[in-house]
Parts: structure tokens; C-alpha cells; sequence
């Protein structure tokens, strides 16, 4: 047997000798330092893939620490170098580089629908001008909600979807609306779009978090209070959510 330091356990399987010759006190003791060295040989293979595994994640957040700064730093130097008189231009830098910086937050699991509202109109400043007249989007919002905390990049992503699936695969032009609501001790999130289409429950290939990522974190924050809905028809596609109304920004992680 090779019995190796994580519990594992593998052995050597030896044949019959030659002539049908038995296997004597001395060929297992040798059998033994065989394995013995086997073993050591393979917990150095162990430790040096380990190693490299941890230099190659401390180089992925080095990496990660490294691009934002450059990102920003880009973005600021060329907001720099448009003209006043752009409007558009400047205001469309400015958009960006909310978007991105919102989507590196990782240090807040929570945050209130009020910011949140911040990066949608962000993005929709964005997607408005790229797409022109084609999109229209209306935002409804109680402002008793505002105050309410939910998941980091609850909303935004089901928005993107609206626009990419839904909005933007059509010929004509079409809207995205945006309506938040309290229902009592409840807040409510409905996002509807012209245009039919099947929402994925996987993680979108674009921007890797989809529905299903939406859907499973606020499982995670509310367990069964969490309610994800799907319904399409008559020309239009609506995704919405209701979670329990939290004030606090103290999360709580159901298993």
C-alpha cells in the first residue's frame, strides 16, 4: 500500500516471479522502501503543483488589482481629451466608468435600490445611445423603496437582458420598463420588455451573470421569501422578483 498524506491510498500490484518463486521477508522489506520513496516522490509532485496553483492565483489578484486602476485611469484620460462641447461623449465616459467601478465592487454583498437605480440609469444612458430611438425605457419607482437593501447586481443584470434579448434582436424599436414597488412588507422588481423571448437559466455568455445567478443569490440572502418569475406573452417578456423588505444592510446567508 502507498498511503499518502491526504488519506488517500493506492497500492502496488506485483505479478508471479519467475519459476513461481514466493515472495521472501526480504523482498517485502525492499517492496517497502520502494513504496516509502514512491510516496515522498509523489507529495513533492503534490507540493510543487500546489505552489504553482498559489502563484498563479496571486498573479490572478495582482492581475485583478492591477486592470481596474489601468480601466480607470484610461477612461479619465481620454474623458480628458474630448471637448466640452461633446456632451455625449463626455457623458458616456462618465457612464462607463460607473458601470465598471459598480461591477468590481465585491466588499458589499447588500446594497439600497437607491444606488442601484444609480448604475441601471447608467447603463441605460449607455444603451440609449448606441441604440438610438430604437429604445425607450420608462422607470416606475415608489420611492418607499429606495431605502430597501438587495443583492449587489440584482436589477441591472435582468435590464441588460431585456435590452440584448430582447430589444435589441428586434427590427423596429421597443422599450424596456422598469417598475419597483413595496407590497407591504414585501419589494417587488418588474422588468418588461417589447419583444418574446425565453430567458436562460444559465450564466450569460456575455457578461457571466445571468437569471439563474440573479435567482440563486437572493435564495442565498432570503431562502423561500424569494420568489423568481418568468411569463411571456402577447409580445412581451417579463422577469421580476419579490424579497422581503430589509433596511439593514446586515446580510443573512441561508444554506
Amino acid at each position: 500500500p502507498l498511503r499518502l498524506a491526504q488519506g488517500d491510498a493506492t497500492f502496488l500490484l506485483l505479478g508471479s516471479r519467475k519459476g513461481g518463486r514466493r515472495y521472501l521477508s526480504e523482498d517485502f522489506a525492499v517492496l517497502g522502501r520502494l513504496a516509502l520513496t514512491v510516496v515522498e516522490h509523489v507529495e513533492q509532485i503534490r507540493s510543487l503543483q500546489m505552489q504553482q496553483l498559489v502563484s498563479q492565483a496571486e498573479l490572478r489578484a495582482l492581475q485583478a488589482q492591477i486592470n481596474p486602476h489601468f480601466l480607470f485611469n484610461s477612461l479619465n484620460t481620454l474623458y480628458g481629451t474630448i471637448t466640452r462641447s461633446n456632451v455625449e461623449a463626455r457623458r458616456l465616459v462618465l457612464n462607463l466608468s460607473d458601470v465598471f467601478r459598480y461591477f468590481l465592487q465585491t466588499d458589499r454583498p447588500l446594497i439600497s435600490v437607491e444606488e442601484e437605480l444609480k448604475i441601471v440609469r447608467a447603463y441605460l444612458e449607455i444603451e440609449e445611445l448606441r441604440l438610438g430611438p430604437k429604445l425607450r425605457s420608462e422607470l416606475e419607482i415608489d420611492t418607499d423603496a429606495l431605502t430597501a437593501a438587495i443583492p449587489v447586481l440584482s436589477i441591472q443584470p435582468l435590464v441588460e437582458n431585456a435590452i440584448k434579448h430582447g430589444v435589441a434582436m428586434r427590427a423596429g424599436g421597443g422599450f424596456v420598463r422598469l417598475r419597483i414597488e413595496c407590497e407591504s412588507d414585501r419589494i417587488a422588481v418588474r422588468i418588461t420588455n417589447s419583444g418574446e423571448w425565453k430567458p436562460k437559466d444559465d450564466a450569460d455568455s456575455s457578461t457571466g451573470i445571468g437569471l439563474a445567478n440573479v435567482r440563486r443569490r437572493l435564495i442565498l440572502c432570503y431562502g423561500e421569501e424569494a420568489h423568481v418569475g418568468v411569463s411571456v406573452a402577447n409580445g412581451v417578456t417579463t422577469v421580476g422578483f419579490a424579497i422581503p423588505v430589509k433596511r439593514s444592510l446586515a446580510v443573512s446567508v441561508t444554506a
